[in-house]
């Protein structure tokens, strides 16, 4: 996101509701998966298997890529990036009929999103 805040700064109202979007977000996308992977399990042992395996994909995805380094397209390739994981965990969520959380997570990462346009800050750190 952006540099870290000295002591002195404090953060605004729309940086801490943008915080908590992110930190809900972050944590739909992982149980999404989790879930997902649990959904998908045949066995006790493979459900509580691909629990595990599924959010470790992906966030492995997610961290694999570091995009600072491609010039100056590398923001708009993480907002892609980030999109399509949010987009994939809510569609997991929606897939397992749990429709109004897989709605409600593409609801937040959208809204998180456009705050963080918004507010002037990036994906990014710079």
């Amino acid at each position: 996101m952006s540099e870290v805040q000295e002591p002195s700064q404090k953060l605004s109202g729309l940086q801490w509701l943008n915080l908590a979007l992110r930190g809900l977000m972050e944590t739909g996308i992982v149980l999404a998966f989790g879930f997902w992977g649990y959904w998908i399990g045949g066995t006790k042992t493979m459900k509580i298997l691909l629990c595990i395996v599924v959010p470790l994909i992906g966030f492995g995805f997610w961290g694999a890529i570091d995009f600072s380094s491609m010039g100056q397209f590398s923001e708009y390739y993480r907002l892609v990036q980030e999109l399509v994981i949010s987009g994939l965990a809510a569609f997991t969520l929606y897939n397992t009929s749990a429709h109004i959380l897989g709605i409600t997570l593409a609801l937040v990462s959208v809204l998180h999103h456009i705050l963080i346009y918004s507010i002037g800050e990036t994906l990014l750190e710079k």
